[in-house]
């Protein structure tokens, strides 16, 4: 696969990302995960940078990452309300050695709150790891760096 390939691959994949997410259609996010090894997590720029391991919040097996969803679907966690919309941009992608693509791209999360104000909820980056799956790509790491430092609702809902 060449690089103009290996970009419009990891582009397509983003936008069926973000779009599962923008639907709430968590179902279809999970789908998306390697289910045999993966992780999900969100870093801040600042440790991130400076080497710090320790995620805002992360999930480091598929099952994590399920109780995360069902949470979410049973409305166990509470968290105020909005509709988000995620613009995904300057994706890039590099095939590795084991047939797995290491792909890049940046992030602005926009929500709307139920009475219709807009605004900025995030700015941050995606760096995951996506291996060949059934169909298409799963990913094996999924890492949200996260340049905005004030998350002014509880960060439930995945990035």
């Amino acid at each position: 696969m060449n690089a103009l390939e290996l970009d419009l691959k990891a582009r397509q994949f983003f936008n069926v990302y973000a779009q599962s997410l923008d639907q709430e259609n968590f179902a279809l996010w999970l789908t998306l995960f390697e289910p045999k090894a993966c992780t999900y997590e969100v870093l801040s720029k600042e440790n991130k940078d400076l080497g710090l391991p320790l995620p805002i919040m992360g999930c480091f097996t598929f099952g994590m990452i399920q109780d995360r969803v069902a949470m979410l679907a049973k409305g166990v966690l509470t968290f105020r309300r909005s509709s988000l919309l995620r613009q995904v941009s300057n994706v890039q992608a590099h095939a590795l050695e084991d047939a797995s693509i290491q792909a890049k791209a940046n992030l602005v999360v926009y929500q709307s709150s139920e009475e219709g104000v807009s605004s900025l909820y995030m700015v941050a980056r995606y760096e995951a790891i996506l291996v060949p799956g059934p169909g298409d790509f799963k990913i094996q790491n999924m890492s949200v760096i996260v340049e905005s430092f004030g998350i002014d609702t509880m960060l439930a809902v995945p990035l």
